[in-house]
């Protein structure tokens, strides 16, 4: 994908998470049960060492304090009211911090914190990154934040797969009659969709990775596969999980 039209992307939804922060923040209040499943796989440190890449209103990190109060949390995203939100609600016991960073138009490796890290997670980010090699260098920059035997969680929507989630795809040029740019859509990669929400009257983009994509995103990093697996929403099958250990 070319710098011009991923730059574009990019400000849609960078738009999208400022406008409609609130009432997008208040259907992200409850955790995932796919996060259930990973809990066993952790370091046993109490003082897990935990980056939150892409943390919006920060609901992993109050998942976390459940199961690992004294855990060291750090979270990045590119909205400033998510972030806000996040602040306002982080647990007390957790030792944590947030960075405002767009790790999109940015180098995700000037982006993301150092490290090291023991748990690295990518929740509900992966499809809203334009262009596979993003995506790839994303990740790539997160394992490269792991500390030995760290685990890196990436997990991707499955909203291309499913009639009702479906039916919030809308043509590319609606992009242009809602006052958003004139994108070409020979510019754009397979599987990019342009998504209606709420009242149809904001839109934005994410890309659909299947179970192929989001494990291939990993290859060449060195990892070892730790689990792959379908959970989440209504039907327990909204979103694809893949967990990769550091040597």
């Amino acid at each position: 994908m070319d710098e011009e039209t991923a730059r574009a992307l990019n400000q849609l939804n960078l738009g999208f998470y400022r406008e409609r922060a609130a009432e997008f923040s208040a259907t992200r209040e409850h955790p995932w049960p796919g996060w259930q499943r990973l809990i066993p796989l952790l370091s046993p440190d109490p003082e897990l060492r935990v980056l939150d890449v892409g943390c919006g209103n920060g609901r992993f990190a109050r998942f976390l304090a459940l199961h690992r109060p004294r855990a060291h949390y750090a979270g990045v995203d590119a909205s400033p009211p998510l972030l806000a939100e996040a602040r306002d609600r982080m647990p007390p016991s957790l030792s944590a911090e947030l960075h405002a960073a767009d790790f999109v138009a940015t180098p995700p490796d000037d982006a993301l914190p150092p490290g090291p890290y023991d748990l690295v997670a990518l929740f509900g980010v992966l499809h809203g990154v334009p262009g596979l090699a993003r995506r790839r260098a994303l990740v790539a920059a997160s394992a490269s934040r792991l500390a030995p035997g760290g685990i890196l969680a990436l997990a991707g929507w499955r909203f291309a797969e499913f009639e009702d989630l479906r039916r919030r795809i809308v043509p590319w040029d609606a992009l242009a009659a809602h006052g958003g740019p004139d994108l070409r859509p020979d510019r754009l990669e397979p599987g990019d969709h342009l998504l209606a929400w709420g009242d149809g009257r904001a839109l934005r983009y994410a890309h659909a990775l299947d179970a192929t994509e989001l494990g291939e995103l990993a290859l060449g990093l060195g990892l070892e596969r730790a689990a792959v697996y379908v959970d989440d929403g209504r039907d327990r099958k909204r979103n694809h999980y893949a967990l990769f250990r550091a040597p």
